[in-house]
């Protein structure tokens, strides 16, 4: 049996928006420094789980791959910065009622299976630096981007050297 998995479900950008998306990191990395995330590992995370045992993950993967996503569109118009951790990020200026009516439906599915919400609001957002200092948001545009989603990923987040790589457990049904 493998020791506990640290798990959560997020949304994968399509091929053109990771580029696009390293392209801002790219960007911002040059003006802020920090550790920019490798661009395969660029997600927007719906639900953090974090350790599980095989069993919880086995029901998790089922969750996922019977899980209803409707297809919806999150714009990227807003470069923010959480200073815990030095975190600069790349989201929206307000959550699109789809997007958040997704997050709220995963979590009332968690729920069933023990999990509890976490008390802080839903702020999606892609992380592209750590342990960054904060962009000046005059140096660094809103980029006018859009984020097109029709499912929904369980991922599995693994030590990997100095950081951690992420491997697919399930998809939801793509629509």
């Amino acid at each position: 049996m493998r020791p506990d998995m640290r798990v959560f479900f997020a949304l994968q950008p399509d091929p053109t928006l990771r580029q696009a998306l390293s392209s801002i990191a790219q960007r911002l990395h040059a003006e802020c420094g920090g550790r920019r995330m490798r661009d395969d590992s660029l997600h927007l995370t719906l639900a953090f789980i974090g350790d599980v045992s095989e069993a919880q993950a086995e029901h998790l993967i089922a969750l996922c791959q019977g899980l209803d996503c409707p297809a919806g569109e999150w714009p990227l118009d807003r470069v923010g910065y959480f200073p815990r951790g030095g975190v600069a990020w790349l989201g929206s200026q307000a959550t699109p009622q789809p997007l958040d009516t997704l997050h709220t439906r995963l979590w009332h599915a968690l729920a069933g299976e023990g999990f509890t919400p976490p008390d802080q609001p839903f702020v999606p957002h892609v992380t592209l630096l750590r342990r960054a200092r904060p962009p000046h948001s005059e140096a660094i545009p809103g980029p006018g981007l859009t984020w097109r989603y029709n499912r929904v990923t369980l991922v599995h987040s693994v030590p990997d050297g100095a950081g951690r790589r992420y491997d697919t457990l399930a998809h939801s049904p793509a629509v």
